[in-house]
């Protein structure tokens, strides 16, 4: 007894130690990383937006539920530096989903002690400030209480109505597990549908709760007819291709393989066939796995989920880094599946009556240890990488181009931004009108730098408001577009310009590109992924021009733009 109390003495030493070593890592390498494009505009969002708006208008177009900008708006609008404020939301999500996973997850020792270091778990959801984070504590909250659901349903209820408000994939996970529940009570209740016993039970009741708040969610994120993500380009693969991925290919990418990268949209990725049979080969080797380690009790709650998460994935919207939603769902039910008196029933059953040798099963043991020693090693190569990458590179330009705008004090001059004007391929070559492609919406570039400042420096970004310093992902009509850029044009010609910005459209020929010196440049976004730089980079390098006739004023000088 006494060696097994020094046993469980030494077991605590090493986890408490090394959740110190993840808490420290997690806080340095989040000090390197500089947010991207997707972190700022939600501070942005947070810090400008009135909750109304935050509420009932933004989430159409942002996709997300306000969940997330309500948080932010407590440091946002409380005036926490920007860096701070926002990181500190995501590294105590992840300091506390890594502490449930070392301390109070039933998985043996060497995958409790590497799954906070994931990719997914430490860099993607850790560093990189998003509500994903959110939604794996929820999921592991909601596994902590699923032995207990039918007792205490409301302890199950809430974290699941959590994850509904962080993320709409979580919506979609949520409504799967909550369906193999209602499942269960209604067997239980032996189908006895109309007795007033039945819908007494506060197990119906939380689901009816958790229904409502669910529905008003997904009307609060429907997107609507000019939301931009819903009004974009066709996709370029087929919807066999992405349903294949989604439901075979998809687990294995989030944890040994890399068929999608960084900010790759499933629905205009190239995958080769070759690399995609074999993510299916061995996409049913994970399925297996999990039906081996399942049994008639559990089975279903990760089945049902598992099919609506991958057609929802497939037919509506993905992106390469939401594939950590389905592994964290994944390791969610690993854990009630593992906490089960009967667990691994499939296998005993399998065995039987295939026959399996107890060599043949030595065998299988063999190769599953090799297996897994590889889904741990391959994500923690990925973390060292992507790691090394954030500190020893310039991750994103909004940090540097603040500090350069503040010292040289070109932001107290008249700022303007490039706004998109996105013309076909096919178009390029004819006689188009430009403004058929304005989206005067979109003027990006300057986001990820005005979190840095006081207020909203750029005169075509939200109109040089602060209230609408940000991004709003809509198509307006061209109508509306000309009528701002008249208001743009009423402004005057700008001193200072963030990147190629089409002066002629809106002061016509008078206006000359050698009029603007370029003073400043600002390096690509790598896009971070896994453990190298990937092809999709989101933003290209720019420039910063000013005014020839600013040039000696404000002691600047001119850089080589070839």
């Amino acid at each position: 007894m006494e060696e097994n109390m020094k046993s469980n003495k030494q077991s605590k030493f090493i986890e408490w130690l090394i959740f110190a070593a993840y808490a420290v890592l997690l806080i340095v390498i989040a000090c390197f990383h500089e947010p991207w494009y997707d972190e700022a505009e939600a501070w942005q969002m947070a810090r400008g937006a009135s909750i109304h708006d935050l509420l009932f208008y933004i989430p159409h177009y942002e996709g997300h539920p306000s969940l997330w900008y309500l948080i932010l708006a407590i440091p946002a609008k409380l005036g926490v530096p920007y860096e701070i404020g926002l990181k500190s939301v995501a590294i105590l999500a992840a300091l506390i989903y890594g502490w449930l996973f070392l301390f109070k997850s039933p998985f043996p020792k060497l995958v409790r002690y590497s799954l906070p270091f994931h990719y997914f778990f430490f860099y993607q959801y850790g560093i990189i400030s998003r509500p994903y984070g959110l939604s794996v504590l929820c999921l592991l909250l909601m596994a902590m209480a699923f032995k207990t659901r039918n007792e205490k349903p409301w302890r199950f209820i809430l974290p699941m109505a959590f994850l509904c408000a962080f993320s709409g994939y979580g919506i979609v996970l949520a409504g799967g597990i909550c369906i193999a529940w209602l499942w269960d009570i209604c067997r239980e209740k032996e189908w006895d549908l109309y007795s007033a016993k039945f819908w007494k039970d506060k197990r119906i009741l939380g689901l009816a709760c958790l229904l409502v708040v669910a529905v008003l969610i997904i009307l609060q994120i429907m997107p609507r007819s000019d939301t931009y993500a819903t009004s974009g380009g066709a996709a370029s693969n087929s919807i066999i291709t992405r349903l294949l991925y989604t439901f075979f290919v998809m687990l294995p990418d989030s944890t040994v393989l890399t068929v999608l990268e960084g900010a790759a949209y499933l629905s205009r990725a190239s995958i080769s066939f070759a690399i995609l049979l074999v993510g299916i080969v061995l996409g049913l080797i994970y399925l297996a796995v999990i039906l081996g380690i399942s049994n008639k009790k559990n089975r279903h709650y990760y089945l049902i989920p598992y099919v609506l998460f991958a057609v929802f994935a497939a037919v509506v919207y993905f992106c390469a880094h939401h594939m950590g939603m389905l592994l964290a769902f994944t390791i969610f039910w690993l854990w009630i599946a593992l906490e089960d008196e009967d667990k691994c029933e499939t296998w005993k059953a399998w065995k039987e009556k295939l026959k399996i040798k107890e060599q043949d099963q030595k065998t299988l043991g063999m190769v599953g240890k090799f297996g897994l020693a590889l889904v741990l090693i391959m994500p923690l190569y990925w973390t060292i990488g992507a790691s090394f990458l954030d500190v020893t590179t310039q991750y994103y330009y909004g940090r540097d181009m603040a500090k350069f705008l503040k010292e040289t004090g070109l932001y107290e001059l008249k700022v303007m931004a490039e706004y998109d004007i996105t013309v076909p391929y096919e178009v390029r070559e004819t006689d188009y009108d430009a403004m058929d492609y304005v989206n005067t919406e979109i003027v990006a570039r300057p986001v990820a730098v005005i979190p840095y400042f006081d207020h909203n420096f750029c005169m075509n970004l939200g109109m040089g408001t602060d209230e609408a310093a940000y991004v709003l992902h809509r198509v307006p009509s061209r109508e509306e577009n000309e009528r701002v850029m008249a208001a743009w044009k009423e402004m005057g010609l700008p001193d200072v310009i963030i990147h190629e910005t089409n002066l002629k459209l809106l002061f016509g020929d008078d206006v000359k590109s050698s009029d603007y010196v370029a003073v400043y440049e600002y390096p690509p976004y790598p896009n971070i992924w896994k453990a190298f730089p990937s092809q999709y980079n989101i933003i290209s390098k720019g420039y910063i021009y000013v005014h020839k006739d600013l040039i000696e004023k404000y002691g600047l000088s001119p850089v080589n733009t070839y």
